[in-house]
């Protein structure tokens, strides 16, 4: 993969293009997915255009609350060493909120990074470009909308208008959209400045809860576009004092939130490679690579504490590798198209994760059937949950240990960046699940 950097030229381009921008956020995205970087002034964007930015390797493996993680042994042992960004061609934008005083663009790393998601993807595109396919994706995101809390501090309030009544679902109604429609309108503004490629949005099952989705593209621009849909979002809800949450799982009794993806492959003339009738075996077999293989990224499909909550019964979220065509309650679902439009939906991701991780576990486990001729097997009819199959890991520890010891994730991901990121999440989930919660008093103060 060779990127094209920020010039000067398309530089002074945006500047005058955009003269109340006064601050740009220059940022990557970490293993978490989460935006990370700096913000430079006006004055300073030329500077970086020609020079672009050193930030310490460990930006990469923060947790979520931003803290340095030791036990990945990128810290004390290497020094924390800077290492040099340079700005992605065609990523700086202005963000059209308020005064449009802000602006953002995207870096990446100038030389090979092995902890860096977006390389690990590009290293599944390459390997199925050379055998002369090309990876087209597109994204669907969930999320909920709530009050800002003025503290500061999260709070799941339905907004005025809205209804917060669980057995009151609204899905695919237009109240709630019709409620928030100045929010959606920004959202979609700032995604046409962004050039994110926003298809329909929908209103979902839960109390303030959307979907939003992305129309298809190559794999790489479909990953960027997730993480920067994420962004707009937030900064849309900002804008008329909500908040906005792609968590997996904000609510027990409300559904919860996921990431579906959509792919395909076509070849260099652009034909879809899965397109037949009968199935062709390429495309019976990509489905068969991504059910041998989706246990071991289950990880990366559910990559905190709260994502594991999602994996409930009857909730449409799947929690074993089943597949079947035009049948939401599988992991793998093969939608009611036909021609061109022939693809693998997989419906097992939260909102929360990483969109590059998890559109390079995908394509590892698409090249993996091909490479290995696996079948599928039968195709599930009906309610999936009710047939016998592999369960996948929905216990955080399982699914880490996993993710550790699989072979396909250390060929995709690289023995590094698979050590790096367990060592990660293993520290995440020790000291999530060593705080004493307000629940245990309430359950088991008392009586024991």
């Amino acid at each position: 993969m060779t990127d094209t950097f920020l010039s000067v030229e398309e530089t002074t381009a945006f500047l005058d293009a955009n003269p109340t921008v006064s601050w740009i956020d220059i940022l990557l995205f970490d293993m978490n997915g989460m935006p990370r970087g700096k913000r430079v002034r006006r004055g300073d964007l030329v500077s970086v255009a020609k020079s672009g930015l050193l930030l310490p390797a460990s930006v990469y493996v923060l947790d979520p609350r931003g803290n340095s993680i030791a036990e990945t042994g990128r810290l004390w042992e290497t020094g924390d060493h800077d290492i040099p960004f340079r700005v992605l061609s065609g990523t700086l934008r202005p963000i059209p909120v308020g005064k449009c005083s802000h602006g953002q663009a995207v870096m990446v790393p100038v030389d090979a990074c092995d902890m860096d998601p977006r390389s690990v993807l590009a290293t599944q595109v390459d390997r199925l470009g050379q055998a002369g396919r090309k990876p087209i994706v597109a994204v669907e995101l969930e999320f909920y909308v709530t009050r800002r809390n003025p503290d500061g501090n999260f709070s799941l309030v339905t907004p005025p208008g809205l209804s917060a009544d669980p057995e009151r679902p609204m899905t695919f109604g237009f109240e709630e959209m019709d409620t928030l429609g100045p929010f959606i309108d920004d959202v979609y503004r700032i995604a046409e400045a962004q050039g994110l490629p926003l298809d329909a949005v929908m209103q979902e099952s839960g109390p303030g809860q959307f979907e939003i989705n992305l129309k298809h593209s190559e794999a790489m621009s479909a990953a960027l576009d997730g993480v920067l849909l994420k962004r707009a979002v937030k900064a849309a809800a900002r804008q008329h004092d909500l908040e906005a949450t792609f968590m997996a799982k904000p609510h027990h009794d409300w559904t919860g939130s996921g990431m579906h993806v959509h792919v395909s492959l076509v070849d260099p003339e652009g034909r879809n490679l899965f397109e037949g009738d009968p199935m062709t075996p390429m495309f019976r077999q990509a489905i068969g690579g991504l059910r041998a293989s989706m246990p071991d990224f289950m990880a990366v499909w559910a990559q905190s504490a709260n994502a594991y909550r999602r994996y409930v019964p009857e909730s449409y979220v799947p929690m074993s590798a089943h597949w079947g065509f035009n049948n939401r309650t599988v992991a793998l679902r093969v939608p009611c198209c036909s021609g061109p439009a022939t693809r693998i939906e997989h419906r097992v991701s939260g909102a929360d994760a990483n969109p590059y991780m998890v559109i390079a576990g995908i394509l590892a486990g698409v090249s993996y059937g091909i490479a290995n001729g696996i079948d599928p097997g039968q195709h599930a009819e009906g309610n999936a949950e009710e047939l016998d199959g592999a369960q996948l890991p929905t216990a955080w520890v399982n699914a880490l240990e996993k993710f550790r010891s699989s072979e396909i994730v250390r060929d995709t991901f690289g023995a590094t960046f698979q050590d790096i990121y367990y060592r990660l999440k293993e520290t995440e989930r020790i000291s999530f699940e060593r705080v004493v919660t307000a629940l245990d008093y309430e359950w088991y103060a008392q009586v024991a």
